[in-house]
Parts: C-alpha cells; sequence; structure tokens
C-alpha cells in the first residue's frame, strides 16, 4: 500500500496504513500491561487494607481459624490477631541464626506452645535476642512455666519463604536452624502442628525484643513495570513519527550556524 505524504507547514508525515496500524497495535499491547501492573498495584493496595484491618481486630481463639492452603491463608489469616490458652515447651526452643534488629546479628526465639484444649502445637515467635552464641542464650532465655493466655499474630510466609529448607539430620534441643520450616519439625513431635507461626504481641508472657517488619503488600514494583510499559508505548509512538517524518532534518537545518 503507497504512503500518502501529510504536510503541517514545515513538518512532513509519511502515512502508511499497514505501518500505522502494526505501530497502534504495539502501544496498545504496551498500554495494557501498564494498565495490568496498575490493576495488581489495586489489588495490593487492598490487601493491604485487609492486613490492617485484620491487625486491628481482636484476638480470636486460634484453633477456631479454618485453614485451607498458604494462599487462601495469606488472604484469610495475615496479621490475624489470635488468642492462645496452654503451655510453652520449653526444652524444645528454636534458635533461628542470622536475624537482625538495629544491624545487629543475633537470633529469633521460637517455643513451642501446646493448646489447652486440642493439644495442637503451636510455634510462637518470641522475639529477638542479641546473645551472641546459642549456648548462651540457651542457659540465659527465660523459661515460662504453667497455663498461660498469649496473644499474638499469625504471619504466613511467601511462596518463596515455604520453600527453604533446613539440613536436619541429628537433631538436638535447643535447635539451631537457618530457617523455620514448620513441616520439616512436625515428626519431632508427638502432636500436630499450627501450620503458621504466631508473632508474640507486646507486654505477653516470654516475649523478647519484638523485631519483625510490619507485613505489607509492596505496590512500588508494580508502579515501576507500568512506568516502564507505558513510556515504551510512548518511545514507540515517537521513534515512528521521527522516522517517518522529516522533523530529523528540520532540526539539524535549524542547529547549524547562520
Amino acid at each position: 500500500m503507497p504512503s500518502k505524504t501529510l504536510k503541517f507547514n514545515e513538518i512532513e508525515i509519511r502515512f502508511n496504513w499497514v505501518i500505522a496500524i502494526c505501530v497502534l497495535l504495539t502501544m496498545s499491547g504496551f498500554i495494557r500491561l501498564g494498565i495490568w501492573q496498575l490493576s495488581r498495584a489495586q489489588e495490593k493496595i487492598q490487601i493491604q487494607e485487609s492486613f490492617l484491618e485484620l491487625s486491628e481486630q481482636q484476638a480470636s481463639p486460634i484453633e477456631n481459624l479454618p485453614i485451607a492452603g498458604r494462599e487462601f491463608d495469606a488472604m484469610q489469616h495475615q496479621n490475624r490477631q489470635v488468642e492462645l490458652t496452654g503451655h510453652y515447651l520449653n526444652e524444645n526452643s528454636i534458635f533461628l541464626i542470622y536475624q537482625t534488629y538495629e544491624e545487629q546479628l543475633g537470633f529469633e526465639v521460637i517455643t513451642p506452645f501446646e493448646l489447652s484444649s486440642l493439644g495442637l502445637i503451636v510455634m510462637v515467635s518470641r522475639g529477638w535476642s542479641g546473645i551472641r552464641s546459642e549456648n548462651e542464650l540457651a542457659n540465659a532465655l527465660p523459661k515460662i512455666y504453667g497455663e498461660l493466655t498469649l496473644q499474638g499474630q499469625i504471619y504466613v510466609p511467601t511462596e518463596k519463604e515455604a520453600a527453604r529448607a533446613n539440613n536436619l539430620e541429628n537433631v538436638n534441643w535447643p535447635l539451631t536452624i537457618r530457617y523455620l520450616e514448620i513441616n520439616q519439625l512436625s515428626s519431632y513431635f508427638d502432636s500436630s502442628i499450627f501450620p503458621y507461626v504466631v508473632r508474640l504481641g507486646a507486654d505477653q508472657s516470654g516475649g523478647l525484643i519484638r523485631h519483625w517488619p510490619a507485613v505489607t503488600a509492596n505496590t512500588s514494583q508494580n508502579f515501576s513495570y507500568a512506568l516502564q510499559w507505558f513510556s515504551m508505548a510512548i518511545a514507540v509512538l515517537m521513534v515512528s513519527l521521527i522516522l517517518s517524518s522529516n522533523l530529523l532534518t528540520l532540526m539539524k537545518r535549524r542547529m547549524q550556524p547562520l
């Protein structure tokens, strides 16, 4: 199909329907990808609002929560306030290495908590300790006895976190490991284990330094990708205009000295 030349004063644009359709389709694809990224960001904002709402609700007994798998539970239970009644299994504490607080290395201390109602075991993260060695920590860690009622927030791990595993060969208590992978630990307890850790609330029995970052839905990457796709759409338009017109020739002519 022959090109048609359109003139706007000094500017001349060679118009070809086939090329124009290709440019429009390419721009449309980039714009659709940008809009999709913005919609994903909006979904994450709604998820963040849900997280905040759950964190502000009154604590409910953990044994009453329906568990249906990580993806569902991340939407329904992330940050949910829960209540636990039972006792700590002090001799089975777990120390997670390479945990930081204010740029200091230390341990995250997790102590199993057995519920009085079901015998279900819940991994309770008591917080962070800056004691340098696990032996010192084991001796210094305060042991809490007797029946207690605790409150905390459920933390559902990301898909990447859930896929991590430890090399467990010789298990000695207290156990020092890199990652808390609850399925790996289930064979070392007589009772069933709740699938997610509970982060102990402030001023609760056995609590240490609460070092966990707030659980948020990250939208910055989606906005960044959306900006990239929209920029690419604009770039395609600009390049096609430049290549199909005499704009470069006019610019060079005006840049020449008189």
